[in-house]
């Protein structure tokens, strides 16, 4: 067996040393690799390594919110990413030498940076990353709000008997924050706070794998005269998806409108296309745009319970034409618990942030079906937590 696992580590050494750059290597291919590491890695833990990682999870993004504050990552960007001492970082970042070292040392153990010489730090192509103002560094801020929430997990359950959650205002977060405001009214007042979700939002969109588009006939199914509103794009943030599609299909005929809340339309930074309208409205207060062709929805409703979203569903229910359609664009968990760790965790946190869910295929539909639409087809992507575009009409 020594002999076996001292190739194995030889093998594994030398693959490691050839393989090609992030950028080179197809998702397919990542994926793979990816899940045989985990299997490995599953298989050479001891029952003491799992328990060790667990209970020290959660430092890892605290400990890069710290940084963040001390500007440990904008010192390195302002420095285009070249080695600095202690003594130079800590001329550039707030904070004492002491606690700097400490922080250095944990971003180090983490491979977000390397001591290459004493106290002599080169920052990798991660640390670049977390810079004010950049998408992955606002990603940290985002969850690490979410991390008092998650705290709050345990005596949430423990005060209510284990129920599941289904009060869009009793959740972790109220509890967490001891508000009884909604996540998303609480947030319209913290502006620094809305601008970093609007920014993770929009991101998560822009790479989440493959367009709707791609796997939904626009071309066919949304032919309109020119004077009709051909597509509503319900709480469409500031405006990722219905902006691809213009770009993409420039020649679909009609008027486009973007839906959401004061505070996120408020956020939009750059001029959206020819062709598409932005309107300030809440889709709990009713639906402002009457009979067009589509209204589309993508991961709106995973932010709500069924009742919230019921509520939601029948004010477009309200608002369709006979002709009209109701496009959902979901991520859709598979039946059973064999699911990957990721979306069974963003799982969790639809419930401690909103009281809602992940919902699977047959959730999705007897959903709409309770709004009194009836789905007509659905489009799936590939893998195994899909993307799934749900096409409803009127229900009979």
């Amino acid at each position: 067996m020594a002999t076996s696992l001292s190739d194995l580590n030889s093998t594994l050494t030398s693959a490691l040393e050839n393989l090609p750059a992030p950028e080179n290597i197809k998702d397919e291919e990542r994926m793979q690799l990816l899940g045989v590491i985990g299997q490995l890695q599953a298989a050479l833990e001891t029952p003491v390594h799992v328990i060790q990682k667990h209970c020290l999870a959660h430092y890892g993004i605290a400990g890069i919110r710290v940084a963040q504050g001390m500007g440990i990552f904008d010192a390195f960007v302002t420095s285009n990413g070249a080695e600095m001492t202690l003594a130079e970082l800590s001329s550039k970042t707030k904070g004492d030498v002491e606690l700097l070292e400490r922080i250095m040392r944990f971003l180090c153990s983490h491979k977000i940076c390397k001591e290459t010489n004493a106290q002599t730090y080169r920052p990798s192509q991660i640390a670049m990353l977390f810079g004010t103002g950049s998408v992955p560094g606002d990603m940290i801020k985002h969850f690490h709000t979410n991390m008092q929430m998650t705290a709050k997990l345990f005596d949430y359950f423990e005060q209510r008997d284990y129920r599941n959650p289904s009060d869009a205002y009793d959740a972790p977060f109220q509890l967490a924050y001891q508000t009884k405001e909604h996540y998303f009214d609480w947030l319209s007042k913290r502006p620094a706070i809305q601008r970093v979700f609007n920014s993770v939002m929009t991101e998560s969109k822009r790479h989440c794998g493959i367009e709707w588009f791609e796997i939904y006939p626009v071309l066919d199914k949304l032919q309109v005269t020119p004077g009709r509103v051909a597509l509503v794009d319900v709480g469409g943030g500031v405006g990722h998806d219905i902006t691809a599609l213009k770009t993409r299909f420039p020649q679909l005929p009609g008027k486009y409108i973007l839906e959401d809340l004061p505070q996120v339309i408020d956020d939009i930074r750059e001029p959206l296309p020819e062709g598409i309208s932005a309107v300030k409205c809440n889709m709990f207060e009713g639906q402002p745009i009457q009979g067009a062709k589509a209204y589309y929805m993508r991961t709106v409703l995973h932010d709500w319970p069924d009742k919230a979203a019921l509520e939601a569903l029948r004010h477009i229910h309200k608002a369709m034409a006979s002709d009209s359609i109701l496009l959902v664009n979901e991520h859709v968990m598979p039946d059973g618990a064999n699911v990957p760790a990721i979306p069974a965790t963003l799982d969790l946190h639809m419930m401690e942030a909103f009281s809602a869910l992940e919902r699977t295929e047959k959730q999705w539909i007897i959903l709409l079906e309770k709004a009194e639409f009836k789905v007509t087809q659905v489009w799936k992507s590939e893998g195994d937590v899909c993307t799934a575009v749900f096409e409803a009409i009127l229900g009979e």
